[in-house]
Order: C-alpha cells, then structure tokens, then sequence
C-alpha cells in the first residue's frame, strides 16, 4: 500500500504547494504541477506495468493448458476476492478524496492526473480476482 500512498501524498504536497505559489509566482506553480503530474505518471508505470504483463499472461493462457491459475488461485478465491474488494474500495476512497482536494485547490490537472493514476492503481489492486473470473469463464466456455 506505500505506492499509493506515495502517490497520493505527492498529489496533496504539490497541490498545497501550487496553492501557495499561485498569486505570487503563477507560472512556478504550473511547472509545479506539470513536475508533479510527471513524477505520479512515473509512480504508477510500475503498476501498469503489471497490468499489462496480466494481460499478456492472460492472452497466453486462453487454450485451457492448466497452469499457475488452476494450481493454486482458484482454492483461495474467496480470501483473494475479498482483500481485492477492500483494496479497490480503500483505494477509490482515497482517489476521491485526494482528486477532490487536488480540484479545490486549484489544480484542476493534478486532479485528473490523481484521477488517472488511481484508476490504474484500482486495476492492478483488483487484477488478481479479474484473472480469476476470466480464468473461470474461460474454463466454462472451452
């Protein structure tokens, strides 16, 4: 969870920060905010990253050829369906909050890329358990 937290906390830092710059030095506070949008955008390549190698493993794995997900994933389901609930839930929360704050201070761009960024985190929290529903619907189907 220290990734976004991380994000979030630079998004907040940043958005205070063009807050405090706007009257007196308007452009400081939008290269600012664009050098914080980059350094969140660089924060959640990791994981998107994941996100598309679980898409790539995904796309490998549609023959029925057994594997890493009929071994070990499928008798933990209900405990790995479970944290990725309350992952995504903890991290929309706190996107929302975070996004909102971003948008209040005036940095409206940093909203979005807060927005963005938490989209992201949300898909790779709960990646796990849409591998699994694919996985099963893949085994119905074939």
């Amino acid at each position: 969870m220290s990734l976004p937290l991380s994000v979030f906390g630079i998004a907040l830092a940043a958005a205070g920060l063009c807050v405090l710059f706007q009257k007196s030095s308007p452009a400081f506070a939008f290269l600012l905010s664009l050098g914080a949008a980059v350094i969140l955008m660089f924060r959640v390549g990791a994981a998107a990253a994941e996100l598309l190698a679980g898409l790539h493993r995904l796309g490998g794995d549609t023959r029925g050829t057994g594997g890493f997900f009929e071994t070990g994933l499928a008798g933990q389901a209900g405990g790995t369906a479970f944290s990725c609930l309350l992952r995504c839930t903890g991290l929309t929360l706190l996107t929302d909050y975070t996004r909102s704050l971003c948008e209040e201070a005036g940095a409206e761009s940093l909203g979005w890329c807060v927005g963005l960024a938490g989209r992201c985190l949300i898909l790779a929290a709960a990646w796990p358990l849409l591998e699994e529903i694919g996985q099963r619907i893949w085994s119905i189907a074939g």
